[in-house]
């Protein structure tokens, strides 16, 4: 009976290992997959900060142009039709082509209706 404990005994604490060694391989596992998660997600938000950092860069040349003289120059010129002092203006206009009236072709009367203008002194 004894000889039968103890193999008993040892299947039991191979089981119970391998179950450990199962648990952990599991725990292993779901551990890699949130790694590998995580870090696509850091290299998406890499790539949405390097996107960002070159708009802030556009937006503050714009920024800087926009306070610049020569933007205030052009603005004053081209938006709001400002001249300097001593210039004279001129304004070029684009001047279209007038269509082409068209002549509408004067009916040729109708015998009957010619001898009725005769009459009636048309």
């Amino acid at each position: 009976m004894r000889q039968w404990l103890d193999g008993v005994g040892r299947w039991l604490v191979r089981l119970i290992v391998f179950m450990g060694l199962m648990l952990l391989a599991h725990v292993a596992w779901g551990n890699l997959e949130l790694h590998r998660q995580r870090v696509e997600r850091a290299e998406r938000l890499r790539q949405a900060i390097a996107t960002e950092q070159i708009q802030a860069t556009r937006l503050a040349e714009q920024a800087r142009y926009v306070r610049s003289e020569e933007f205030v120059a052009r603005w004053a010129r081209l938006e709001a039709g400002m001249i300097r002092p001593h210039e004279t203006p001129y304004r070029l206009e684009r001047i279209l082509p007038s269509p082409t009236p068209y002549l509408t072709p004067t009916p040729t009367p109708q015998p009957w209706q010619a001898w009725w203008m005769q009459i009636r002194g048309r």
